[in-house]
């Protein structure tokens, strides 16, 4: 496992992360799914001390993660490991009601939450989870900077939708940006990675396997269960359409055991990263992704990705 600094501050982060959303399994807001199916708690223990052993530091959860129980899994996890870890989670899902809630009040009752259910005295990186660009006034903000300052938190950022979203964070003072970026989807890390760069924000990886599209595991003809939350954004003109771009990427498989890793080794491939944060709800789905650390690309494949899916 191969290791990078999270932007300016001095953290020390494994380049392949645990994405913590999966195991806190299937979750609904407003009867509509927002977690994952198929989940199972031991294997979900499993696969967080496993990847500990394989040198994944960074753990990536959220409060609105199976409405805390991916929290509590990591911080089970982790037991014993948590001084050396770097517990990353998310704040700004309401769990007390659909929708989103970034007041004071909201954020600071939210924090001791998470405290309690990770057992932890600090959370490492605390991050505002999606927030509008209505949202991110500088009041908000200062109160980030107040978390940091009472030694709850080390550092802290957002996890955004959009470059203007990424870009608003950054003027605030985020430490560290987290978004969606891989193969299929290169916009938002174009725009964003020179300036992170620039500023010293560390970068975040999610979504680095287009939420298993680029796992090669499924076709023209899947269909997610209805207790996933694939199934409301992927419909079956979507599904095809997903699927004939994952067909021109067979020449990946030249380059490494498989698709999965030639994606992941793709998003490590830019300066701008930190650490990339594949989901994983197994050990062996741990096994699989920790293969893409230290082993670059090469630079023809990187060129033809581009080609396929870059700016024209």
């Amino acid at each position: 496992m191969e290791y990078r600094t999270l932007g300016k501050t001095g953290i020390r982060v494994s380049e392949i992360g645990l994405g913590c959303w999966a195991i806190g399994g299937a979750s609904f807001r407003g009867g509509q799914p927002t977690g994952w199916a198929g989940a199972d708690i031991a294997q979900s223990l499993e696969a967080v001390r496993r990847a500990w052993e394989l040198g994944v530091t960074l753990y990536d959860t959220a409060d609105a993660y199976g409405r805390g129980k991916s929290e509590v899994l990591v911080g089970l996890g982790l037991l014993g490991r948590k001084p050396e870890a770097v517990i990353a989670t998310k704040v700004g899902n309401s769990l007390a009601q659909p929708g989103q809630n970034f007041s004071p009040e909201y954020i600071r009752g939210a924090l001791d939450a998470s405290l309690t259910r990770l057992e932890v005295d600090r959370i490492d990186l605390y991050q505002l989870h999606g927030p509008p660009l209505d949202a991110m006034t500088d009041d908000l903000f200062g109160l980030m900077n107040d978390l940091k300052a009472s030694g709850k938190v080390r550092a802290w950022g957002a996890s955004v939708g959009s470059a203007a979203e990424g870009m608003r964070a950054i003027e605030g003072g985020a430490e560290a940006l987290q978004i969606a970026y891989n193969i299929l989807q290169q916009e938002t890390g174009d725009a964003l990675f020179p300036v992170a760069r620039q500023k010293g924000v560390g970068v975040l990886v999610r979504v680095p396997l287009a939420s298993g599209w680029l796992t090669g595991k499924y076709d023209a003809n899947t269909a997610f269960p209805s207790d996933d939350h694939r199934s409301a954004r992927y419909t079956p003109e979507r599904v095809r359409e997903t699927a004939q771009k994952v067909a021109h990427l067979d020449f990946l498989r030249e380059e490494a055991d498989s698709l999965a890793e030639a994606a992941l080794r793709f998003t490590l491939a830019h300066p701008a990263v930190s650490t990339v944060i594949p989901g994983a709800k197994t050990p062996a789905q741990v096994i699989e992704n920790v293969k893409a650390s230290s082993r670059p690309l090469s630079e023809s494949a990187l060129r033809r990705i581009r080609e396929l899916f870059g700016k024209s």
